[in-house]
């Protein structure tokens, strides 16, 4: 997003209550896209590519499209009328922009790096209709710098180095070049509209910028805009003007198009709507190495974020967790997906056994962070949690998939785990518990109950895996010492495992991320077992924290991330509800229902898990139309940040797949 679109969005927003202005926003409309190009359709029809994490492309920054009829040009985003689903298992975008007597069908589908948008008259015909539409590009990431070629008047290309980005039409096409905001505009109060109408001023302006504007005719009621990106050092131009013009015919009719969705969707039938969803926005978030970002960047300036469009170890261990865990359950035929995974993981470990903050997912290269203090030295800037989520997928996939492995791959994966045993091992310290590092929320440094927890589960995760009897002894060691010296992180006042150690001092608020208690020691079970006393503590502990973690408004109804958590807030006074929070809660209490099924307590976790679960659901109130999560919420029920959230949409899978072994 380049800093003019920000700044206008600024200009638009900066009253708001409940919006950030300046974003790029993503909760409303849908997602299409490939393992290389990411590009969301809002509900007005407007596309945007989120595309850079995964392939290096930025594309197209802004866009509109409408309809001119004898000369009057209405524009979608003006309507009040439109209308979004998903078609061909999640590859299609539909949206329907409601005119009265007819309506426009749009269609958007992404293949690899080409993105087409069909637009169909349904209903009455009217002769003198056309489509219009705006794109701007930004190759490169470049706002300005950006040269512009028009090929025989209809095919316009975008470039400023490397990056070349194309756009053509199935009909004929008119093109009038944008001029972009010039200083004194970007430096007014007021945004800005485009396109502005008329002609520019001169073709040398006209030649370098990144705006356009362009009219295309139906033929037989329908036409199709096609985008394409590339590198001209990997396709020549010549190479990609026949590229843009073969897809231009390959989708000129939607029966065309639906086809070629169908075809490049694995078959879905049978499948629950919810594992489709959760599947689906895992792919979409995927590069071609199976590594994902966290979710589309919506804050690319960092104004209140870090940015999202990276691969953080931790989500993507996760993630990789409970995908391989669902597909044993589920039979979602997910092998692929796991070896990308573990391929990944492998490439990127450190020559200490650990990882870093994070990474570019397309290439695996070091990606900008706060968190890479032991690269540079340090332990403290440092997120040990990320190393112990990669090393409980590592250890959970090989003792899952050791005997199909080929031969190569799994001495990888054996040497990656004893690496990382060496490598936790560095961060903790003599009394057991890890040193002082940053925590999983990314905003405080101490001793966490998590970091200790996501040890716990590594340690006992690799004692339990097809390993030499000395790593597994190593780490069956460690895992003991782990179990012991979590009693000192228990709270008896209050009835939980606290939040962290600072400075030797207890924090006794509830953090969401202690429900990784609930699972590591399930995996601690295979190494030794867990005592009565520890039962009745983790029970205690987990009721404590849904009662006082849960919140409830007349719109949504989940748990916050953690007490006293002041982040993204906004014009709200209170803490932010968080679908991660809501959704890794009603998977740690399904299983609770295993942990805890010798005791004689009134909780029941079945219950508490229903009820999380619930709000997750398609039909939760923490669930977009589309299917999507985000990954926070007002309490107006507005949605914020991240949207989808890849965490979250695994953390439900995982846990729809738990329920569905029970018959929940």
């Amino acid at each position: 997003m380049g800093l003019r679109r920000a700044l206008d969005d600024y200009k638009r927003n900066r009253e708001s209550e409940d919006v950030f202005p300046g974003e790029r926003r993503t909760q409303t409309g849908r997602f299409t896209g490939s393992k290389r190009r990411l590009v969301h359709v809002d509900p007005s029809g407007s596309i945007r590519d989120y595309s850079y994490p995964l392939s290096g492309f930025h594309g197209i920054a802004s866009s509109r499209f409408g309809v001119r009829i004898d000369g009057t040009v209405t524009w979608f985003d003006s309507l009040g009328g439109s209308s979004q689903t998903s078609r061909e298992a999640d590859a299609v975008v539909e949206t329907v922009h409601d005119f009265g007597t007819f309506d426009v069908v749009q269609r958007d589908f992404t293949d690899d790096l080409t993105h087409a948008t069909t637009f169909e008259l349904d209903g009455e015909r009217l002769e003198s209709l056309e489509i219009v539409g705006f794109a701007e590009f930004a190759p490169e990431g470049q706002a300005d710098r950006i040269g512009q070629l028009v090929h025989d008047g209809e095919v316009v290309e975008l470039y400023h180095d490397r990056e070349h980005d194309y756009l053509a039409a199935s009909t004929e096409l008119a093109v009038t070049p944008e001029v972009m905001e010039r200083f004194d505009e970007i430096l007014s109060d007021g945004p800005q509209s485009f396109p502005r109408g008329g002609e520019s001023e001169s073709y040398e302006g006209s030649r370098l910028t990144g705006g356009v504007s362009f009219r295309a005719d139906l033929e037989g009621g329908r036409t199709t805009v096609v985008t394409t990106l590339s590198d001209i050092e990997e396709r020549s131009r010549s190479e990609s003007l026949a590229r843009i013009a073969d897809r231009t015919r390959r989708y000129r009719y939607p029966s065309q198009f639906l086809d070629a969705a169908r075809q490049s969707t694995p078959s879905t039938d049978g499948t629950d709507r919810l594992v489709e969803t959760d599947l689906h926005v895992l792919d979409l978030l995927s590069a071609p190495t199976g590594a994902r970002i966290a979710g589309p960047d919506f804050d690319p300036h960092y104004q209140y974020s870090g940015g999202y469009g990276y691969t953080w170890f931790r989500d993507d261990g996760e993630i990789s967790t409970f995908l391989l865990e669902a597909d044993e359950r589920l039979g979602l035929d997910a092998g692929e997906r796991h070896r990308k995974s573990a391929g990944f993981y492998l490439r990127t470990q450190l020559a200490d056994g650990r990882w870093p903050h994070r990474v570019w997912p397309r290439n695996g290269r070091l990606a900008p962070g706060w968190a890479n203090g032991h690269v540079e030295g340090s332990e403290t800037q440092y997120q040990a949690d990320q190393t112990a989520s990669v090393l409980v997928f590592l250890a959970e996939y090989l003792a899952t998939h050791r005997d199909s492995l080929p031969a190569e791959l799994a001495l990888d994966v054996e040497s990656a785990l004893e690496s990382g045993v060496e490598g936790m091992d560095v961060s903790l310290e003599s009394d057991g518990l890890p040193t002082v590092c940053e925590n999983a929320w990314e905003n405080a440094n101490g001793r966490f109950t998590h970091t200790a927890a996501k040890f716990l589960h590594a340690y006992s995760a690799i004692a339990a895996a097809p390993l030499s009897d000395a790593v597994r002894t190593r780490a069956a060691t460690q895992a003991d010492r782990l179990y012991d010296a979590l009693e000192t992180m228990w709270c008896p006042d209050e009835g939980i495992y606290g939040l962290r150690l600072d400075d030797g001092e207890l924090d006794a608020r509830v953090d969401s991320t202690t429900f990784s208690l609930l699972d590591a020691h399930l995996a601690y079970e295979a190494v030794d077992d867990v005592d009565d006393e520890r039962r009745r503590r983790l029970e205690t502990h987990l009721e404590t924290a849904f009662e006082r973690l849960w919140t409830e408004t007349e719109a949504i109804r989940g748990l916050k991330r953690f007490e006293g958590d002041t982040w993204r807030r906004r014009g709200q006074s209170s803490e932010k509800v968080w679908t991660v929070s809501t959704g890794w809660g009603a998977y740690a209490a399904e299983k609770a229902i295993r942990l805890f099924s010798s005791t004689d307590r009134e909780f029941d976790p079945a219950a508490w898990a229903d009820r999380l679960f619930a709000e997750i659901d398609l039909a939760g109130s923490l669930c977009l139309d589309s299917g999507y999560l985000p990954e926070q919420f007002f309490d107006s029920g507005t949605p914020d940040s991240a949207t989808p959230l890849g965490w979250s949409h695994a953390i439900r899978l995982a846990t729809y797949a738990a329920r569905h072994s029970r018959d929940a």
